[in-house]
This record gives C-alpha cells, structure tokens and sequence, in this order.
C-alpha cells in the first residue's frame, strides 16, 4: 500500500512539472496558428512579440518574427531572429534565405552569399535563392573591383523595386563599384576605363536604354569634409561625362549626386575598407 502511495506521489509530482511546460507548448501551437491567419502586419508583429516570450526557443517564431520585422524595415530585429531561427534549427533553409536578404539590405554581398549557400544546401530547387545568390555574387564582384560584364551589370539593373533587396531599394536597383581613379584626383585611370566599357554597353541596351541612373561619389575619411565633398561630386561627374563622350546614351538618362565621406560602405578603420569606401554607385532610379 505505502509503494503503491509513493508511485502516485512520485506521478502527481511529474504531471505537476510537465503541465505548465504542456501548457505553453500548447498555447505555441496555438498562437502560431494565430499568427498565420493574421493579416494585420502591426498585430501580427504583437502577436509574435508575445509568442517570443512565451517560445524562446522555438525557430519557426523567431522565423516569423524576422520575416515581419524585415517588412517593417526594421533590418537589426530582423538579422538577429532569423540568425536565432538558424541557431535553433540549423537545418531551417527559409531562415537562411531570410538571413541572406537581410544581409543584401546591409550592403553585406560576401555575408549574404554564405547565407543563401547554406540554404541551397538545403533546398537547392529554390529558384527565387538561386536567383539571389546570383546576384549576391556579382555585386560582391563589383565592389571588390574585378570587372563585371555588361550582362551582368543588365542582370542587377532588371530586378524590379519590389524585388529589391539592396539598400534604398526605395529609388531601385544598385550596383557598387570600385572605379579607379587617380590618388587624390577625379581624373579617370586606363583601368576605371576599362571598367567602365561593359557598364556603357549595358546602358545602351535596349533593355536600359529607356531606363534613368543615379552616378554617386563616395569618398574615404581621408581629408576635409568640404574636400571629400567635392572630389566626391568631381568623380561621380567625370564617370558620367565620360559614358556620355564614349556611348550612345542619352544627357538626361544619367543623373550625378555625390556625397564625400558621409556613407561609407564600411567603417574607415582600414586600408581595405577605406578602399571599399571610395567607390562609385550606379542605381536606376524609380520610373
């Protein structure tokens, strides 16, 4: 009688430890059921919120959380649940993919091919990855300063606003490049020419010949602001100028902006990344 007791004792106190853990596994399923049907994406962003709280450790909210966060452009929140999600579930090839656009918003194009490589991994029939590891590479070409060809430069310029990932994907698609200029000159070197023959065979495709770009300058941190400034608007006009005497395309199809050392690509603590810094930008802009 007293074993018999102590085993329902021993049973009451394991039902008693388990039921709250059953209870929230249960009201995880449930509100990931919410969430799906949700529509509104500031109440589902509330409802995800409150199911972070609840499932910490669960990869398909934080999944879900990442992929509204990202919507809302809200890119930090974004980065780290869909790197939670991957955390949890190293197997979840969506979060990979969720992770390699976020990472294209940030202007990460090396971070982001190791992130959609994974997934394809995964799922390698995924054509919408595949599509942006593509163009993940060629961007990473580009502003690493190798030459790209015209149909790669075509290939970057096609992608619609709504496909974007890049940032200020709100003007259009964007392409950095190292042009090469002269130390401390807006003069173009014989290399910036050379990369610039398959950018100017591009645009004048009939594919982009209709289209409008922006020609930005960017500087390093080296020199004045003031200075950076106007070497910076002295290159992005120098580009421009020189696609116009060399091709067919038409004055009011290139646009210049030019902005010194205020946007870097990344933080001026290096040779490398000063390199990277000093760069010109060709984005198509919204028609």
């Amino acid at each position: 009688m007293c074993k018999r007791l102590q085993l329902i004792v021993v049973i009451c106190f394991f039902v008693l430890i388990a039921s709250p853990a059953l209870a929230a596994g249960e009201e995880c399923s449930s509100l990931k059921v919410k969430i799906k049907k949700e529509r509104n994406l500031l109440k589902k962003r509330q409802l995800l919120t409150h199911a972070l709280e609840l499932c910490p450790q669960n990869a398909e909210i934080h999944y879900s959380y990442a992929y509204a966060a990202e919507r809302l452009r809200k890119y930090d929140k974004a980065q780290s649940n869909y790197l939670k999600a991957t955390e949890l579930d190293s197997n979840y090839a969506k979060a990979y993919f969720g992770l390699g656009d976020i990472y294209m918003v940030l202007g990460n194009a090396k971070a982001a091919i190791d992130a959609y490589e994974k997934g394809l991994a995964l799922i390698p029939q995924n054509k919408r990855a595949r599509s942006a590891l593509e163009l993940a590479r060629i961007k990473h070409k580009s502003e690493a300063g190798e030459q790209i060809t015209a149909a790669e430069f075509i290939q970057v310029m096609q992608k619609s606003k709504a496909e974007e990932t890049t940032q200020g994907a709100v003007d259009g698609p964007l392409l950095r490049m190292q042009i090469n200029f002269n130390s401390r000159s807006s003069q173009l070197s014989v290399a910036a020419m050379d990369q610039l023959e398959n950018v100017g065979r591009a645009l004048e495709n009939p594919i982009l010949s209709s289209k409008k770009f922006e020609i930005s300058g960017h500087t390093d941190n080296t020199g004045t602001p003031e200075a950076n400034l106007l070497l910076s608007k002295h290159r992005a006009e120098q580009v421009r100028q020189y696609l116009l005497d060399t091709f067919t395309i038409q004055p009011e199809a290139l646009a210049v902006a030019y902005y010194g050392d205020t946007r870097p690509a990344e933080p001026n603590t290096s040779t490398e990344n000063r390199a990277l810094n000093r760069r010109v930008e060709f984005r198509r802009l919204q028609q």
